[in-house]
Parts: C-alpha cells; structure tokens; sequence
C-alpha cells in the first residue's frame, strides 16, 4: 500500500528510509512533511507547495532487489506517463516527475486522504451491496479511461483501490500503481524492455488465468478478471480463490470455479452473481468485452445516480438513457453515499458469521481439488487400461503372424513362387489301357470336366497330375452314343 490515512502514517525511522528528509525542498518548491506509505516500488511523502500552499504526495523509487535498477526506472516512468495520460475523477492525477540530485527519481501526485480497499474489506470483510457495487462502477469507469488509450493496469486488487475521502464526507474510488501497466498492443521502445520475464506480475489470488500462465498477449481483459474478483471477495467477505501458498492459489485460479456466492450471502441476487462469475470465466473470450460493457450491466445494482457519474463509460457506450441493458430502478433505488466517514466506526463483523463463510470457502475449496484429484487419477486410469489393451492387441497380432508362417511351409520364400506339391504315392491299379483315336476325337470335340469313359475301354482317360478313380461307362451315355459312330 503506498498511500495510507494520516492515522496509518509512518516515521521518518521506518525500515526503507526515504530518500529525503523531513523538512527537505524538493525540486526548489515542495517542503517534505511527512511519510505516507512505504510500497515495494516507492516511498510516499506528504509534501507543501511552498508558494501555493497545496498540500500533495510525492513517491520516490526505492530499490527492490527483484529487478535491475534500469528496469525498475523504466516501470516506474511508465507509470507516471500512464496515470498523466488517463483523464478520469478516479485515477490518482500525476503533476509533474523528476530526478533528485542522488539519481533517485519520483513524480508528483495528489494527496489523498484515505485507506485502500484492503484495509476497508480487512475491518467490515463484507460491504453492503449497493457500496460495494458502487465502488467498483467507479474502478470500472477508471479502467474504461484506460483501455481506450490502450493502457492495461494488470495489478488490480483491494490495495490498489484507495477510498479517498472528499470534502463533503463521501468517499471516492481512486485507482493506484499502474507501475506493471502496458499498452495492450506492445507498441513502443519500452515495452519490450519493461515487460519482458515479467509478464506474469501481479498478485496471485487476483490474476487472471493468462497471467499465470504468463501468456504474452495479455489484453484489457485481465482486468475485468481482477474488478470480478475484488466484487465477488466485497459481497462474499471472502476471497474468490483461496489456498495455503502461492502454488495453490494459482492451481484454484488455473482448474477451479470460487464457492458460489449464494453459500455465502443469500441476499445477492441470481442476475448480480452471474454478472460476477462472468468477468471470472478462465476462457477470456466469454468475459464482458470490455470494463464498459461490464458497468453497463452492473449499473442496476448501484446508487441511483451512480450511473451518471461515469463519463469514461458514458463515453463509450452513450447516456444512460440510451443503454436498453440497464434496468431502470424502481422504488427500491437508494442514493448516493453521503454518510460522514470521519464520524463512522466501522462495525465489528461477528465472528461465528465469519468462521462459517470460511468454513464453507475452506470445505469447498477441498471438494474441489479432491475432484481435480480423482479427475486425474481417471485420467491415469484410462491411460493405463489403453496401454494394456494396446499391449494385448499386439501380442495377439505377433502370435497370429506366427501361426501365418507356420502354415506356409508351401511358399518358396526365397523366390516367391510355389513350391512343387510332393509327388503322389503310385497307385495300386494297373496302368490305363491306350485310348482309342475316336475315343482321343471325341474328347476334343466333348470337353469335359470329369473323366470320360470309352465305350471300348473299361479305364478312364488319364488327367495331368493326377489318378482317378476307374468307373465303367454305362451304356446309352453320351460316349457309347459318340462311338457307336464308327
């Protein structure tokens, strides 16, 4: 968190020191007062303008041994230039950048007077819907601003949306940190060098699945993943995906859906949680297009003039007049927040409610990896029965080849031709008698497939190859027809 509440503010004598000193001039114009926040990039200082007496941030990059000096300047410019750029009321407006005489850069913001959405959910864990709803509309509108000049944030999550507390007593969405933010096509000198070996940043329980698997075209469509996430974990008081460590959660995040939100709080209605589960759809493509589309069907659900406070997404999409998708409301629409945070105590949550929400997240949270377990197991299964099967068919198959050449001791392998069939035994009758030339005649005339019988010989006409049995031919057949000729 790099921008706290001036209850939270720490000393100069924290553990990262800054790099100026309270009382310092900075830039010949900027007093340092005091330490805001200390982050894992920066340093935040209250600072005075000394001629106009306007009180502003300044963040200061500090080193971090995760990255190269070079890179962690690069990242840390690109946001300056990304947060000067977007013209949004709920992004943290950027005055000026420079470098101190040490080499330390930083950039001038504005104040604000607050505490992050992590801190908001770790002492109320559960907001009332229509807050909730409204603050994420006001991230949207600041994500919508962003997108349409191409910029992705990739970091969103409770810390990097800070409450700030306005004149009036309300409270406004501010987004932070676009220090890991890109342009969505990976244009420019910069971009390789900033991104590369670091496309997969963020915070594991609010990364999108193409994130974890580092994928390189990473779009404006993680950060409705992350805006699902922060609203699911605003109206559940639980986070969408839990685990024990890092790996775990990245496992829920890439296998597993989040408990269903009706198991944690039964007032959300059917319609907002599949608004909710549809910016955590793991394929991206059947996410809301985009942080517009996403605020137009959310708008239904906020204050009652929540809606025209949005001018990003009214840019985009048209009034709110003109958007069918939007429900009008009815009597049950309730007013903007107008109560005095200054004078609110948070309410303690009970405790036996929140034992049992993570009772329930915990058990299914176990449910689930035990069925991703027995999932693979089957699949481990299957694959091992396939294998089997395998292995009997081609044994099967090695045997029949056997048996094949085994029953082809006729074939000359070696020439390919039929080998001679071994000769007949001699036969035990007498050898045929002559046949006579009519007889010899009428075979040629009479072709015939069985033997012929001569009417003057009791023996068969012999056959190539071969030894008929003898059978006397009867008279009247055929043949004593032929040779009563002569």
């Amino acid at each position: 968190m790099l921008l706290r509440s001036v209850a939270d503010q720490e000393p100069l004598g924290s553990p990262i020191s800054p790099p100026v000193s309270q009382g310092e001039i900075v830039a010949g114009k900027y007093r340092v007062e005091r330490v805001l926040g200390v982050g894992g990039m920066g340093v935040v200082v209250s600072a005075r303008h000394t001629t106009l007496d306007q009180v502003v941030a300044i963040k200061f990059l500090v080193a971090n041994g995760h990255e190269s000096h070079e890179v962690a300047i690069g990242r840390f410019l690109a946001e300056a230039r990304a947060a000067a750029r977007i013209e949004s009321d709920y992004v943290c407006r950027v005055f000026d950048v420079g470098t101190l005489p040490t080499g330390v850069p930083y950039m001038v913001m504005e104040h604000l007077e607050g505490r992050d959405l992590d801190e908001e959910i770790a002492q109320r864990h559960q907001l009332d819907l229509v807050e909730a709803v409204d603050f994420v509309l006001q991230a949207a509108d600041a994500l919508a601003a962003a997108h349409t000049l191409g910029i992705v944030h990739r970091d969103i999550k409770p810390a990097n949306l800070f409450l700030a507390l306005r004149p009036d007593g309300t409270r406004r969405v501010k987004v932070l940190d676009f220090g890991i933010s890109r342009h969505a096509s990976g244009d420019g000198d910069d971009a390789p060098r900033l991104t590369h070996g670091a496309s997969s940043l963020g915070t594991p329980a609010y990364m999108s699945p193409e994130q974890v698997r580092a994928l390189p075209d990473v779009d404006a469509r993680t950060d409705i993943w992350g805006l699902g996430a922060i609203l699911y974990e605003l109206l559940t008081g639980q986070m969408a995906f839990v685990g024990k460590d890092v790996k775990s959660i990245l496992d829920h995040v890439l296998n597993d859906d989040p408990c269903p939100m009706p198991s944690l709080r039964r007032d959300v209605p059917s319609e907002l949680e599949a608004i909710v589960m549809r910016c955590l759809e793991r394929d991206r493509d059947r996410r809301w297009l985009s942080a517009a589309t996403f605020a137009r069907a959310l708008a239904s659900y906020g204050s009652s003039g929540i809606f025209s406070q949005l001018a990003s997404v009214q840019r985009e999409l048209g009034s709110f007049a003109s958007i069918s998708a939007v429900r009008t409301q009815g009597s049950n629409s309730v007013e903007p927040m107008v109560a005095n945070v200054r004078a609110s105590v948070p309410t303690a949550p009970d405790l036996e409610e929140l034992r049992a929400r993570e009772g329930i997240v915990e058990d299914w949270t176990k449910q689930r990896a035990r069925k991703r377990t027995a999932r693979v197991a089957l699949i481990a299964l299957a694959a091992v029965a396939f294998g089997a099967f395998a292995s009997v068919l081609l044994v099967r198959g090695s045997l029949h080849g056997r048996h094949a050449t085994a029953g082809t001791d006729g074939v000359d392998t070696s020439s390919g031709a039929l080998a001679a069939p071994p000769p007949a035994a001699e036969s035990a009758l007498p050898p045929p008698a002559a046949s006579t030339t009519t007889g010899a005649a009428s075979a040629n005339v009479y072709p015939a497939i069985n033997p012929v019988h001569s009417a003057h010989g009791s023996s068969p006409r012999p056959s190539v190859g071969a030894h008929p049995t003898v059978r006397p031919a009867p008279k009247g057949s055929v043949n004593h027809l032929l040779d009563t000729r002569d």
